[in-house]
């Protein structure tokens, strides 16, 4: 491979995961995680676990260097949930769905607010 290909390779590929590591490059993948995880619990029975994967976008926007990423997932992970419920085919009892998502909202919003607090540590000690 000519050495001037191979420069532009690394450029492209350089550049690439520079963004992903970035903060809008870190927004995007978390997005497009909720959005994933948004269409495939509205395509599953009720009573398959796949909220449980909204925990992944949450801990992705821990390294946001947006203060309110973290509320921000959590508020539409939340509208999420609930539209999943409604639009996911029958699969287990009504109540039993409803107990598990509220269970899984209680979860998700300790989880919430102890990664939204660790980070407000965290920003709080580089801005000293």
């Amino acid at each position: 491979m000519p050495l001037s290909r191979h420069h532009a390779d690394q450029t492209i590929v350089g550049k690439l995961s520079g963004y992903l590591v970035s903060d809008a490059g870190i927004l995007l993948v978390t997005a497009l995680i909720m959005l994933a995880v948004y269409l495939l619990d509205a395509v599953t029975p009720l009573g398959e676990p796949v909220w449980l994967l909204y925990f992944i976008p949450l801990v992705l926007s821990f390294w946001s260097g947006r203060y309110f990423a973290i509320p921000t997932v959590f508020g539409v992970t939340v509208l999420f949930l609930v539209a999943g419920f409604y639009l996911s085919p029958q699969g287990i009892p009504v109540n039993i769905a409803i107990l598990n998502r509220f269970t899984f909202f209680l979860l998700f919003f300790i989880a919430a607010l102890l990664l939204w607090w660790a980070r407000r540590r965290q920003i709080r000690r580089e801005n000293l």
